[in-house]
């Protein structure tokens, strides 16, 4: 079972955002071998923050891209261990889970390092005589010799030389010093020398018992007494594992990939350097995964619906490496490309809710009180409650049945919502300009227009700040224009502030002089059917 990401364009509306959750709501009752997932590929702005409150619906996951991720990639599972572990234990990882490469990481499950069957393989070849540069938990001891602790103390680290008792007793005292490790067989006058000697861990090979008066003696001078089965030869040639794996572990040079890396950076790295395994961490630096060349020769891409819009530029990023399954829509179409027939249902009436309350009703489902309040608020937003030339009686009756089934009020739940939107305070001026902007490319022309409700006049010091932030836009993107709506959705007009060389254009579109960086017409409320085909229509005209 897959996630298939439902979204509406950048910059969302109440529609985009609303649409996006009812629809992925229809899908899960009506389709079970994938999991409709909401997002959204912006910030919700203040009226569709208000419908949400309104109707208790989380806002939707932010989803920055939907480009092919190393999340997309069946890799293989990670094999972790911890960097105080011994070489034993890592040995057996590799043995057990038949891989080469393993991860070291910290108490709390973070990367340190990689270690590979060679590195490990190494240690097993060499032989020591003390442990001098290592430190090693005393703990290691006792798993690597399958041992038996007999005298024990809280968890210490060990570091010092190793004693084989396999020698005369005068000179193993010479050899003796505080705080060493001996390996001694059933030899009971030694094993008290040493103790009272001040070692710190005593290991008694063969599997024999230690006398009592040797136990005391050692509980008496701090020593540790551990019990192992092995010969004194195996338990000298073993007790080399005990080292901490960390350190024999790789930290320079390690190449690793993130869960949210693309698969093109990955196939860019992978060119330069040519290991055989690349470690995948999370955002918590955590190892969740082993990447090798093989697993992006066959991978899945993000499978997405989209809502509200179908132009590319409106989409979210690397929307052309994603399946797209579905579009479902009420704008002009631009150029959606798809490698298989999808379904693509595009319909001129004045919102995406409208279209999607008639897949509802076409599978006899009532949608929730809460999916048909959010529905209702798209409808009414989109076309201005009613008053948008892109309104339809298709429009009006989804919106009065959608009304009825969440318990609202057309009239008095619009007006609030469009009060709760409307509101510019404490916004900057690029949030207002985003507030619901689309770009358009439409012959050699690439072209912004922005839109804003409002229901007043709004101060002469913002809009001269407005325009001052288009202008820059204006000139660091080279669009060729920009336009900004401010739709008094009340009395039906729209102030248009303008920056851009193009004033030739705008005359012939709407007939009307643009005098310094404004114009006002009266009757246009609708970016999609009153603005944007006008803009066309010059553009060919002049083309």
């Amino acid at each position: 079972m897959g996630e298939v990401y439902v979204f509406g364009h950048r910059n969302p509306d109440t529609d985009s955002i609303c649409s996006a959750i009812a629809y992925s709501e229809f899908k899960n009752l009506t389709e079970k071998e994938d999991s409709y997932v909401p997002v959204r590929l912006g910030s919700v702005n203040r009226e569709t923050q208000f419908v949400l409150e309104y109707f208790s619906v989380p806002v939707p996951a932010l989803m920055e891209n939907v480009y092919t991720q190393v999340s997309d990639i069946n890799f293989d599972g990670p094999v972790n261990i911890n960097k105080n572990a011994s070489m034993f234990e890592a040995w057996k990882e590799i043995i057990n889970k038949n891989v080469r490469t393993i991860n070291i990481v910290d108490d709390d499950g973070k990367f340190h390092g990689l270690a590979t069957l060679g590195d490990v393989a190494k240690v097993y070849l060499e032989s020591s005589s003390g442990f001098s540069k290592y430190e090693v938990p005393v703990m290691n001891f006792v798993k690597t010799l399958n041992g038996e602790v007999l005298v024990s103390k809280k968890e210490e680290i060990f570091s010092g030389n190793i004693i084989v008792a396999a020698m005369q007793m005068d000179d193993i005292r010479r050899r003796i010093k505080k705080g060493d490790l001996l390996i001694v067989g059933n030899r009971k006058e030694v094993q008290l020398m040493a103790v009272k000697s001040g070692i710190k861990v005593l290991i008694v090979t063969g599997g024999h018992d230690v006398e009592d008066d040797v136990l005391a003696a050692a509980r008496e001078n701090d020593a540790m007494v551990i019990k192992v089965p092995y010969d004194t030869f195996d338990t000298v040639k073993l007790i080399n594992q005990s080292i901490p794996v960390r350190y024999i572990m790789k930290t320079e040079d390690v190449v690793s990939f993130r869960l949210d890396d693309t698969i093109d950076d990955v196939k860019e790295t992978m060119l330069k350097y040519k290991y055989r395994n690349f470690p995948v961490l999370d955002s918590q630096k955590r190892p969740v995964g082993m990447l090798a060349r093989h697993h992006i020769l066959n991978y899945s891409r993000k499978k997405v619906i989209l809502v509200d819009h179908n132009e590319k530029s409106q989409s979210a990023e690397g929307i052309e490496q994603a399946d797209i399954l579905e579009i479902i829509d009420h704008h002009r179409i631009g150029c959606p490309e798809t490698e298989q027939p999808i379904v693509f249902i595009n319909r001129p009436v004045g919102c995406t809710a409208t279209i999607i309350l008639d897949s509802y009703e076409k599978r006899n489902i009532v949608p929730s009180k809460e999916i048909a309040g959010l529905m209702c608020a798209a409808i009414l937003s989109d076309t201005l409650m009613f008053k948008s030339p892109t309104c339809t009686s298709e429009d009006v009756r989804a919106a009065k049945l959608l009304a009825g089934i969440a318990g609202i009020e057309i009239e008095k739940f619009g007006k609030t919502m469009f009060e709760a939107g409307t509101s510019l305070e404490g916004k900057t001026e690029e949030e207002i300009f985003f507030t619901d902007f689309k770009e358009f490319r439409i012959g050699d022309y690439k072209f912004g227009v922005s839109q804003v409700n409002i229901f007043y006049n709004s101060p002469e010091p913002l809009k001269n700040r407005l325009i001052e932030f288009m202008e820059k836009m204006r000139s660091e993107e080279e669009y060729d224009f920009l336009l900004l709506m401010l739709t008094d959705i009340i009395n039906e007009v729209s102030e248009f502030l303008f920056v851009g060389n193009h004033r030739e254009l705008i005359k012939m579109a709407f007939g009307v002089d643009v005098e310094g960086n404004s114009f006002i017409l009266s009757g246009v409320v609708s970016r999609k059917k009153q603005v944007i085909p006008k803009i066309i229509s010059a553009i060919n005209s002049i083309s």
